[in-house]
């Protein structure tokens, strides 16, 4: 998954604290990060994790890296 880089390396659970936004767009493409108990991935090996439809793994990388480009620097 590419992301920007401050982003990549940022456990899910703390992304999930700062951007709630990203958890409902994982909840929408049946990625239970949000549930998970321990959330320590990083949020760059979501996809490759937890998605194995190439289709539906573009289109949350697509709406994720639009979110985080959107956000003020």
């Amino acid at each position: 998954m590419e992301l920007p880089e401050k982003f990549a390396q940022i456990s899910v659970s703390q992304i999930l604290s700062e951007h709630p936004q990203i958890g409902t767009m994982l909840e929408k493409h049946q990625v239970d990060c949000v549930t998970c108990a321990s959330s320590s991935c990083l949020l760059k090996n979501i996809i490759g994790q937890h998605i194995y439809d190439p289709k539906r793994a573009i289109q949350l990388e697509q709406e994720i890296n639009d979110y985080l480009n959107g956000l003020p620097t």
